[in-house]
């Protein structure tokens, strides 16, 4: 053998423990002072990515008891960010049943999750054990030189150090990923072993493998395909390399491999031959069909009935626009998985399209009984997924089919369990619907509401209103209020409100409010020769800005029309910010750090949770217009608006109330507070001041 290089340490390993109680952290740095490992500790969550990127960590020890974030939440962001996602870590944690444990579960595959009481020599096990991989890391860095050294712990290149009997006893942050496993887990595994399924053999025979043979006389071996069998027992392609290396750390061979990916089309074609859908393993539409066929023969001769429940998620396509499609397949995978846990063995799963799914269940004694699964599988989806790091919230919309009143063919049974999910999805959000006759007329009314949108949107069929908005202490306008309607040539002039919910889930949207925003903008700059007083409240779709750039196209609308962020008032409505992921919070964020005041719209009609108001940093709320319709008569409504004022002034939130149709309503709603008003009573009163209500300068004032 030839000498090779010892390992040199400029520096310890830098270990980071972040843990809420100081008492732990004397007990921490004393252990590791024992271990000659270089510690840093904080006891405030809100630190520990700053520090490990400013004091270069190489070890990160977090606690599940920090708060805000969490150690989970924690754990999570780390993941998520390029810059710490390699940076191993060990998690304490005192409830080892935690259900988020179990959430975590696939980014647990790669921490060390170490149960609280401590047992100390445990933790120096596992830390001597890190400690010897930094060393062999540092080698192998320092081989590869400071331009390369990001390149070995790339996420696409696995990196095994192999030692002299052919056991693998270091590997990268791709490595562990591509094999599914931690390198505590690899550590002593036999290299050859990934190469075979399974490896029945007792002995290992390391020095017959062609690998061995090769690198032995200080060859390399370049193999452009090979196959490669993961811990979890599935089967990879890659391409590897296969090098000597001396030195004495006793890794005495480099493997270094990629995984190769078959493209889509090739994936796609083979799911289209077998009838199986190429993500998620589960039969498709036509296979599903057949299986209904055969239950229908089944049924119809034994007397028992079968259900078809119709899955759709709700408002799926807002992860695809905002996190891609890759978490978007990942998702779906998820979705999938969690369905098949609440079915029986011989209930059939099949995807029809996108966001859809469908459960046959084989045999059920009632019909009620498929609406208690369908409730489960809506409880059960509205639980939290895991994607890069991000906790994602996500709801379904299932219709219920029953054999034999719903239809005695696959295709009738199939397209009345549709019709039977657009009714739970007009409901709302996590509803199901069992399908009766109406339905039928209802699913041929919807589809033709749908199309007559798009013929809205070809021949541009809105009218944009421009309501004053005033404080009522004063009686001063303080703001121009934006409003769309659909002139509907059979229904009349529709509000946004009543054809947003379809805009939104036929994808129109982006386009009807990139036509609002070019119109009332342009008119403003028209109609207005000093637009340093104006103060505007525009209405914002939420496909619109989750899409890729939503938040610059924002900024370019307003900086062309001459505006500061500060006077464009961004309005979301209620209703459309539940069952979100955390990315609508993030790109709300950006939009208020830009300088924009957000509007909550429709607050308190119950679609979303308080927590909205801690997760974006709202200006002002804007009451519900139902309940503005009915405060002068309805008791309950009354309480429900002086209780959401309360609030919202109790968060240091202001208070809109728009749709003021009497000066009954007025008088109420600013006795109960609402600190800017608007609507056709507004209009009228101020139709009797000099001022005229027509001309846009009138918004100028502005509370002057």
């Amino acid at each position: 053998n030839k000498p090779g290089p010892e390992i040199t340490m400029s520096s310890p390993l830098k270990i980071l423990v972040a843990d809420p109680v100081p008492a732990n952290l004397t007990f921490y740095r004393e252990l590791l002072a024992d271990l000659d490992i270089s510690c840093i500790t904080t006891t405030e969550s809100d630190t520990v990515e700053q520090l490990v990127i400013s004091k270069e960590v190489d070890l990160v020890l977090i606690d599940s008891g920090l708060k805000e974030p969490d150690g989970y939440q924690l754990i999570n962001n780390m993941s998520a960010n390029d810059q710490l996602r390699r940076v191993p870590v060990i998690f304490t944690v005192g409830n080892l049943s935690e259900q988020r444990l179990a959430l975590h579960a696939e980014l647990m595959k790669y921490i060390e999750v170490i149960a609280k009481p401590l047992d100390r020599y445990q933790l120096m096990d596992v830390l001597e054990q890190y400690k010897h991989q930094h060393q062999l890391r540092t080698l192998i860095d320092s081989l590869a030189g400071k331009d390369e050294a990001e390149q070995v712990d790339s996420v696409d290149e696995g990196i095994l150090g192999v030692n002299a009997d052919g056991q693998i006893i270091y590997a990268n942050y791709a490595a562990e990923r591509i094999l599914k496993a931690s390198i505590r887990q690899l550590n002593g595994i036999y290299l050859e072993s990934l190469f075979e399924d399974p490896c029945t053999r007792v002995q290992s025979n390391w020095q017959q493998h062609p690998i061995y043979k090769v690198t032995l006389s200080d060859q390399i071996l370049q193999v452009e395909r090979s196959g490669l069998w993961r811990l979890d027992g599935e089967s990879i392609q890659v391409k590897f390399v296969a090098a000597p290396f001396h030195s004495d750390t006793g890794i005495n061979l480099l493997f270094a491999f990629r995984q190769l990916k078959e493209s889509r089309e090739a994936k796609d074609k083979i799911a289209r031959l077998s009838q199986t859908d190429r993500l998620t393993g589960l039969p498709l539409r036509s296979a599903i069909e057949e299986q209904v066929d055969r239950l229908l023969m089944k049924a119809s001769l034994a007397g028992y009935y079968f259900a078809i429940l119709y899955i759709d998620l709700d408002h799926f396509r807002y992860v695809n626009e905002s996190m891609g499609h890759d978490l978007g397949d990942q998702l779906i995978k998820q979705i999938s998985e969690r369905i098949e846990q609440l079915v029986r063995r011989d209930d059939v799963i099949g995807r029809m399209e996108g966001d859809e799914f469908v459960v046959i269940l084989s045999h059920i004694d009632t019909p009620e009984n498929a609406g208690l699964v369908a409730r489960k599988i809506i409880d059960s989806l509205r639980a939290p997924f895991l994607l890069d790091g991000h906790e994602v919230f996500i709801g379904c919309s299932i219709g219920v089919s029953v054999y034999p009143s719903c239809g005695d063919s696959s295709s009738v049974l199939v397209k009345n369990a549709e019709s039977a999910l657009a009714q739970a999805k007009q409901i709302g959000c996590n509803s199901l619907q069992y399908f009766n006759n109406e339905m039928n007329r209802f699913r041929v009314d919807e589809m033709s509401f749908v199309y007559e949108l798009h013929q809205a949107v070809e021949k541009q069929l809105w009218r944009i209103q421009y309501s004053p908005v005033i404080e009522p202490a004063g009686q001063d306008i303080v703001a121009c209020e934006v409003k769309l309607f659909w002139q509907h040539p059979k229904k009349g002039e529709l509000p946004l409100d009543q054809f947003l919910s379809v805009a939104e889930n036929t994808g129109l949207a982006p386009n009807i409010f990139a036509w609002l925003w070019q119109q009332a903008l342009t008119h403003i700059q028209q109609l207005t020769q000093d637009l340093s007083a104006l103060t505007v409240i525009m209405p914002l779709s939420v496909s619109t800005l989750v899409r890729e750039g939503g938040v610059d196209w924002i900024n370019h609308q307003v900086a062309d029309a001459g505006l500061a962020p500060e006077q464009v008032y961004l309005e979301c409505p209620e209703g459309h910010m539940s069952n979100r992921d955390g990315v609508l919070s993030q790109l709300l964020n950006d939009c208020f750090r830009s300088g924009y005041p957000l509007v909550l719209d429709s607050f308190g009609s119950g679609y979303a949770p308080f927590n909205l108001l801690k997760e974006v940093p709202y200006t002002m709320v804007k009451i519900s217009e139902p309940s503005v319709a009915v405060c002068e008569m309805s008791k309950m409504d009354q309480a429900l608006i002086r209780a959401s004022v309360t609030l919202a002034h109790e968060l240091g939130i202001r208070v809109l109330a728009t749709t003021i149709d009497s000066d009954k309503q007025l008088q109420l709603l600013q006795t109960m507070g609402c600190d800017w008003l608007s609507g056709d009573q507004v209009l009228r009163d101020l139709q009797q001041t000099p001022y005229s209500p027509e001309n846009m300068s009138l918004f100028l004032r502005s509370g002057q």
